[in-house]
């Protein structure tokens, strides 16, 4: 079984509201490949500029070291792109990624626990299109162009492509505040609050909240 972030679990079956379908739902997650692992789709529509795109399950504690891997592959120059989940994500302008990693990496266990914070990075051109993002469900999405450096990469880490692998949020779960969990954590709103100011983002400060 994958080793989730510690604000997600997976419900028991008890716990489970009624719906007439969950008998279904059951069963598919009894036998759901939910562990380490990628799953790999070429690009078949040419007008979009990326070869192929990927989704990637690994344990949380690992998590942290991928991205870092996978950051690798992108150019000098990225946009992060980063908010709460199910709001509209901020996307920079082009920055130095060193500068964007190292500033991501102030709020490490929040990004990769915290189930209300999305991020990650982004180049784009007209003819090319990497981006690597961290799903709100903390696993890994990826589109890029060298396949077979990426292959090599899963590889590095042990991470076979497993065909019909599944995701935790396919299925129901049930999500903790990082902060009921580990009090001196900092809220959501705190993380894009710093990393607004770090990214010389200009909200107006009474659409945030964050903590000292």
């Amino acid at each position: 079984m994958l080793k989730l972030p510690i604000t997600v679990r997976i419900p028991s079956d008890d716990e489970l509201d009624y719906r007439p379908d969950i008998e279904e739902i059951l069963q598919k997650r009894r036998h759901a490949k939910i562990q380490e692992g990628y799953v790999l789709e070429m690009n078949e529509n040419k007008r979009l500029p990326f070869r192929f795109q990927a989704a990637v399950n690994i344990d949380n504690p690992r998590l942290w070291n991928l991205l870092l891997a996978l950051a690798a592959t992108l150019p000098q120059k990225v946009s992060c792109v980063y908010g709460l989940h199910e709001e509209e994500a901020e996307t920079t302008a082009l920055l130095q990624k060193d500068f964007v990693l190292a500033q991501l990496e102030k709020y490490r266990e929040e990004l990769t626990q915290e189930c209300r914070l999305e991020f990650g990075l982004l180049f784009q051109t007209k003819d090319l299109l990497l981006e690597l993002s961290v799903t709100e469900s903390k696993y890994i999405r990826y589109w890029g162009a060298e396949l077979e450096r990426f292959r090599l990469l899963m590889q590095s880490f042990h991470l076979p492509l497993v065909p019909g692998l599944a995701f935790v949020d396919e299925y129901p779960k049930i999500v903790t505040p990082l902060r009921d969990l580990r009090p001196a954590a900092k809220a959501p709103e705190t993380v894009i609050h710093y990393l607004d100011q770090a990214f010389q983002v200009d909200r107006r400060a009474s659409d945030m909240y964050y903590d000292q």
